[in-house]
């Protein structure tokens, strides 16, 4: 078993190779990118399957892929419909803007959180390690 961070690295990688075959490659097969960040949760599960809580690190492969995508789109321009020089400076307009770059950040960043430890929970309920008696364990039998 990889240690956590080796199991974060391998799967974000193999999260942006199938998102490059996918992109770039079959254009015609999308496979979305929804699907990708579950993979991706999976895979880091399954890579550090001996932690106690391997859907975490799911969850943390997810929240990586969101930084990435995060800056990627950041950095990149986009495509207007409209002329941006006929607006004027209006701090009210960079504030709201402001306001909703950080909110989206927000948001995108639980939603590939949740769906990477939703992939890192199926990983752990197929690759955990099974109990043969749910319920308490014989040595914890202390009152509260």
């Amino acid at each position: 078993m990889a240690s956590m961070e080796t199991a974060v690295s391998i799967s974000v990688f193999i999260a942006l190779v199938v998102l490059f075959i996918d992109f770039f490659v079959t254009p015609t097969v999308l496979v979305g990118v929804l699907a990708i960040i579950v993979l991706t949760g999976f895979v880091a599960s399954a890579m550090a399957g001996g932690e106690k809580n391997s859907y975490r690190v799911g969850g943390i492969a997810g929240g990586v892929l969101a930084v990435l995508f995060f800056l990627v789109n950041f950095f990149t321009a986009p495509q207007l419909s409209f002329n941006l020089y006929s607006l004027n400076f209006d701090p009210g307009l960079i504030f709201q803007g402001m306001i909703y770059l950080v909110l989206g950040f927000i948001i995108s960043l639980a939603i590939f959180m949740l769906l990477g430890a939703f992939g890192g929970l199926i990983a752990e309920e197929l690759f955990g390690p099974k109990d043969s008696k749910p319920g308490r364990k014989p040595g914890n039998n202390k009152t509260i």
